[in-house]
């Protein structure tokens, strides 16, 4: 596997040097989410922060507006207050121990294992989805993917076959081949280096291992998004503190009632505070969150405040923002397809 590794391993940004804090930001940015995607995120963020001070001293809007578009805001959050913390304990690298990485929010037990084996070659498991679905084809484990159990067992595997020293090259070897090789429906078996020893394989059921999780039922909401301008300015929703897309200003979206714009925005309006006049309808948009599918149609409006959405905007509930500002705010998914409609209509 080791020699496999050495020659297909993809050139990424964080494995040249090696260096503990690009290992740290980058394992961040993986989680749920593919290499591609974070390989130009990646490169911008190190370019503006290159290092864990120069993190721990930015502004949180300046960093939540550069993870935009990457979505799962709240690994941006945690990686914020877990560099912020450690800069406080006078770190300016993250700590070399797994024990003490896992200190710190959103630092599991994955990527404390990935950010100590990679950046400091100490040898303990990091089991990712990827080196999980390995594992359970090279032992034939029959396990639920994303389990607990399996989760434990893989470790057990894992750290049992580390070669002494190599916990870098091994670690990210298993990452590797279940990225490239050992894929999810349909492993390329002929191009495994481990093929020979994979139990799953000589049994004819590497296709059904790990067992799939049970998935929730897909949920198909139709909704209404709609930008009211109230007095020259842009009428947003902020987002509860914690949950989806948590503390961000969006442009409000609620579920259709009864298909009639007006008659639903009437409604709503008047839970939010609001007469509506002045129509224009724009587009479709499609958005996921969770096993939630929204196809939300989006509208503008003129908007005439009454006295409820003032105090709501004391509250700090909603908020008048000029068009201007808009494209400086951080801003969920919806909203920017919302605005992309707007652009593409103008």
């Amino acid at each position: 596997m080791l020699e496999w590794f050495s020659r297909h391993a993809r050139s990424l940004p964080w494995r040249d040097g090696y260096d503990p804090y690009k290992i740290l930001v980058s394992e961040f940015m993986l989680q749920q989410t593919q290499v591609d995607t974070v390989l130009p995120y990646f490169e911008r963020w190190i370019s503006l922060y290159p290092d864990l001070t120069s993190l721990a001293d930015a502004d949180d809007a300046d960093v939540a507006k550069l993870w935009e578009g990457l979505g799962y805001y709240s690994r941006c959050r945690n990686l914020l207050s877990a560099v912020r913390a450690m800069a406080g304990e006078g770190y300016t690298a993250p700590p070399a121990s797994a024990e003490a990485l896992s200190r710190y929010p959103g630092i599991g037990p994955y990527t404390a294992g990935a950010v100590a084996s990679i950046a400091y070659n100490i040898p303990v498991p990091a089991v990712d989805g990827n080196v999980e679905r390995v594992a359970a084809r090279l032992f034939d484990i029959e396990m639920t993917a994303g389990s607990s159990a399996l989760k434990r067992l893989a470790a057990e595997k894992v750290s049992g076959m580390m070669p002494r020293g190599e916990a870098r090259a091994f670690n990210q070897a298993l990452m590797e081949l279940g990225a490239l090789v050992c894929l999810p429906r349909d492993p390329m078996c002929l191009d495994c280096p481990c093929g020979a020893g994979c139990l799953a394989r000589m049994r004819g059921v590497q296709s059904l291992r790990p067992l799939p999780k049970a998935r929730p039922a897909v949920k198909k909401i139709e909704a209404w998004g709609v930008l009211c301008f109230v007095e020259g300015s842009c009428l947003l929703r902020r987002r509860p503190d914690k949950g989806l897309w948590a503390g961000f200003w969006e442009i409000p979206w609620f579920e259709r009632s009864t298909g009639d714009l007006r008659a639903d925005a009437d409604l709503w309006g008047r839970e939010v505070g609001i007469e509506c006049s002045s129509w224009e309808e724009i587009g479709t948009a499609r958005f996921s969150f969770t096993n939630h599918r929204v196809t939300a149609w989006f509208a503008t409006c003129e908007a005439r405040a009454l006295p409820r959405l003032r105090e709501r905007l004391s509250a700090g509930e909603w908020g008048l923002h000029p068009p201007e500002d808009l494209p400086r705010l951080t801003l969920p998914a919806p909203s920017r397809k919302f605005l992309k409609l707007l652009r593409e209509r103008l």
